[in-house]
């Protein structure tokens, strides 16, 4: 069974997927300079850039799958939420097969994986 893979053309998140394919963990900033995550192309705060992050973050929180829902998520599986180091606000969501020993704010760092073709950044511990 292979994962889902995202929609990589999107006009919100295209740069996104760009830098993610280079190994490059990008985030949009608005035009009052703060980060507009999820990005979008229209609203208040437009994102007229994309910056590189540091790629390292802290666990905010996470749950733990114990019955499979989706047989390319096979159970037992960890779903953490992490919060940027150098971006405080943005957060990003990653998988973790088995169930690791997590604790809030423990250290993360971004690797990427492919899918498909596809990059897509997850986050393990430090």
């Amino acid at each position: 069974m292979s994962l889902p893979v995202p929609r990589t053309t999107d006009p919100d998140s295209a740069e996104f997927w760009a830098g993610s394919a280079r190994g490059e963990l990008l985030v949009a900033i608005g035009q009052d300079g703060t980060p507009v995550h999820p990005p979008r192309v229209t609203g208040v705060n437009t994102p007229v850039r994309w910056v590189r992050a540091e790629g390292t973050a802290r666990l905010h929180t996470w749950t733990v799958a114990r019955h499979t829902v989706d047989p390319a998520f096979p159970a037992p599986y960890t779903v953490v939420l992490v919060e940027l180091d150098d971006h405080p606000g943005v957060r990003f969501a990653g998988h973790l097969p088995g169930t690791p020993e997590l604790y809030p704010g423990m250290p993360m760092r971004v690797r990427f994986t492919d899918r498909d073709g596809t990059v897509v950044p997850q986050w393990i511990p430090a």
